[in-house]
């Protein structure tokens, strides 16, 4: 008899905590994406052609990077969470480095060769899924076809000569297609604003702002190849981390960019991640992130400190302090499994003890004193969902053997459905 009430309740209770799972879950689509987020691909095998368009603003993240972030289990709120450094001296030390290192790296599956890109830039750095090569700097169509560099040949936006030294210096998201007097002009230079530094809009004679473009593929190599010891100054590649964030909310990304990102993923399958969350320049060098700056995901506005609700997310449904904001709220425990463990007499009133369904926490409450009527009577808690003094809602319920054997089962099924889904209580 027993068994088969045992086996009766487990089945209830699998429904029953299917829905009381509800407000643990912590969902994460759709918060960090704009609505017109649709793209036409074109595909050539397995390849992906850049469907964006220079100067164009991206407002949304492309399908390719939402399923980039969802497939490897990290979220800008997650990344955002890290603590970065405080200057560019730190930056490289820090939780967030680390964290956005990892990503990368581990993405990372293929590493392309040098000899390789040439035919690759007809895919990741066209316009509109054409079938003409934008160069880099100025715009000017070149190629597709390789003519031995005659017309055309590859920059290392991060020059060779500053630490490049294996297949970074191959790595396609770096090395951009451009006219061969384009290449010329900038040489090794770094880039920057003052006279010693290299303009990267000079060769457009600004029809086409870079600027932005080369901080962030200078973040890539930074972080994801661990390029830092020839980084900054006029031996390095970038004047300083308040250039590159200057030049990073001058010139948000545009929608070739984002396209880019998607068309190398197709070849390598990692992502620039400063691409899509630029914002995360701005906490890995301890700086504010810009109120008002357009970026793919939007969160730079949703996050500015003006405009802060912070959404909530608890370890378990009674816990009572935010994991994100540390915000404190009232517990709301559900208390069950009442037990007496003082009885009720005409003189003093009993106490009972419950605890929470959730994460154990006990409490106790009194129980009435007897009247004399019911002196000789069994001391019987009462019945029913009545509030107890406080009003918070918690149960009432007999505490007969049958009773708590079924509160024993439930509470066992739920600790395991919980370890079986990864909740902790």
């Amino acid at each position: 008899m027993n068994q088969c009430i045992k086996r009766s309740l487990a089945g209830l209770m699998v429904l029953v905590m299917c829905f009381s799972f509800l407000p643990m879950i912590k969902l994460k689509v759709g918060a960090e994406t704009a609505t017109n987020n649709t793209v036409a691909y074109k595909y050539a095998g397995n390849y992906v052609y850049n469907w964006g368009e220079r100067e164009e603003l991206a407002t949304f993240l492309s399908p390719m990077a939402v399923s980039f972030y969802e497939e490897n289990g990290v979220s800008y709120d997650e990344l955002s969470e890290y603590i970065g450094g405080t200057s560019q001296d730190d930056a490289s030390s820090s939780d967030l480095y680390e964290a956005l290192q990892d990503l990368m790296k581990n993405t990372h599956e293929y590493e392309t060769s040098y000899q390789e890109t040439r035919p690759l830039y007809k895919y990741t750095d066209c316009q509109n899924s054409g079938n003409v090569i934008s160069s880099f700097y100025s715009g000017k169509e070149i190629g597709p076809e390789w003519d031995s560099g005659a017309t055309w040949n590859r920059e290392h936006t991060w020059p060779n000569s500053k630490g490049l030294n294996g297949n970074d210096e191959n790595d396609i998201m770096m090395l951009r297609p451009t006219s061969v007097s384009e290449n010329s002009s900038r040489g090794n230079k770094a880039y920057g604003k003052s006279s010693s530094y290299y303009n990267p809009n000079k060769a457009s004679g600004g029809s086409h702002d870079v600027r932005g473009d080369v901080a962030r593929i200078f973040l890539y190599i930074y972080v994801r190849w661990e390029n830092t010891s020839m980084a900054w100054g006029t031996a390095g590649v970038m004047e300083s981390s308040e250039v590159l964030l200057e030049w990073m909310e001058a010139d948000p990304v545009d929608t070739w960019e984002l396209g880019r990102n998607d068309s190398v993923q197709a070849i390598t399958g990692t992502r620039n991640v400063f691409v899509d969350y630029p914002e995360l320049a701005f906490l890995l060098f301890g700086e504010e992130i810009p109120s008002d700056m357009d970026t793919p995901s939007g969160m730079a506005k949703v996050s500015a400190p003006s405009n802060i609700e912070c959404s909530h997310v608890y370890d378990y449904y009674c816990d009572n302090v935010c994991n994100k904001c540390g915000e404190v709220r009232d517990t709301n425990h559900i208390f069950v499994g009442w037990e007496i463990i003082l009885e009720a007499t005409v003189d003093a009133p009993g106490i009972e003890r419950g605890s929470c369904i959730y994460c154990h926490a006990e409490t106790e409450r009194e129980i009435p004193k007897l009247d004399s009527s019911d002196e000789n009577e069994p001391n019987n808690p009462p019945q029913g969902d009545e509030p107890n003094e406080e009003g918070n809602g918690e149960q009432k319920f007999p505490t007969s053997k049958l009773y708590n054997m079924i509160i024993q089962i439930c509470m066992e099924l739920y600790e395991m459905i919980l370890s079986y889904l990864g909740f902790s209580l």
